[in-house]
């Protein structure tokens, strides 16, 4: 019989998302993991810088595996990230980033990973919490799922020229991501199903999904403060929350609710584009310095 451990650090190699983003098993254990992403460019914004959506990606990756260490050789149901919590630290400009996660706390159905990302001269990228579960039996019935209201495609006066450009720098570009409305604190972005973007159960990977969220999130932002090239930006963190898998494309729809002078405070909410179910809804606190 084979080693369960390895077995788990395949599947995240052959899963179509992990493989798109590079990521490499460099260890694992019970309770414990540590990923590599090596640099690529299609990882990027302009300036080589890693895209948000790629340590949130990895943080969701690493805490899940982290969390399914103590699962091997177990019969699994309804298995998948609760929660997802991430505090950007630092850029990370053309260079890997490592995570190395560990359980904090395993249940009978949750688990708790901590995920510390960071570069290899040691400097904190990023920051994050994954709460796991999964059932050891079916789960009783089918559950009621939250709908959305998905937005028409708006016209194209209301998403700036400059926003378009945006999302075709590499990361956001392999996504596939459409703006559909980009004005007064409102953002409605489009992400396709397609196969490099799916867990290896078919649906759109969590880790896509956050990195959507991220994006919308931003856009919303920028809505209010105007796009200027000359002003700075990051995410400062975002934080999650999964409620089914998405099996068809989705659209992410962002409303900034509050302004503090640098800082914007987002909530968005993702749901498959044709069902209007909602797979996802979540946070998004961005900042922008204008000079």
């Amino acid at each position: 019989m084979g080693d369960p451990l390895a077995a788990l650090a395949a599947c995240v190699a052959e899963t179509p998302y992990c493989a798109r983003l590079g990521i490499v098993v460099e260890a694992i254990a019970l309770d414990r993991a540590r990923l590599r992403v090596p640099y690529k460019d299609e990882n990027s914004n302009p300036g080589r810088a890693l895209h948000g959506g790629v340590p949130a990606s990895t943080i969701d990756i690493a805490g899940v595996l982290a969390a399914a260490t103590g699962l091997a050789g177990r019969p699994v149901f309804d298995a998948g990230t609760l929660d997802l919590s991430v505090d950007y630290l630092a850029a990370a400009i053309g260079e890997d980033i490592v995570a190395e996660a560990e359980v904090l706390r395993r249940g009978k159905e949750i688990a708790y990973a901590d995920v510390d990302v960071r570069n290899d001269g040691g400097k904190r990228i990023a920051k994050g919490l994954v709460t796991y579960r999964a059932l050891d039996h079916p789960p009783a019935g089918g559950r009621a799922r939250g709908r959305m209201r998905a937005e028409a495609a708006a016209a194209g006066g209301e998403v700036p020229r400059l926003a378009r450009a945006i999302v075709s720098v590499p990361f956001m570009a392999s996504l596939g991501l459409a703006i559909t409305r980009m004005q007064d604190g409102h953002a409605v972005v489009h992400m396709p199903l397609t196969p490099d973007k799916t867990d290896r159960d078919g649906a759109i990977h969590e880790g896509a999904l956050a990195a959507l969220l991220d994006t919308t999130g931003a856009m919303a932002s920028w809505s209010i403060a105007g796009l200027d090239l000359r002003y700075k930006a990051s995410t400062v963190g975002i934080h999650v929350s999964y409620h089914a898998p998405a099996h068809a494309d989705v659209v992410a729809e962002a409303r900034t609710w509050r302004r503090n002078d640098e800082i914007f405070l987002n909530q968005v909410t993702v749901g498959e584009r044709d069902s209007g179910r909602v797979v996802a809804t979540g946070t998004v606190t961005y900042r922008i310095v204008v000079p």
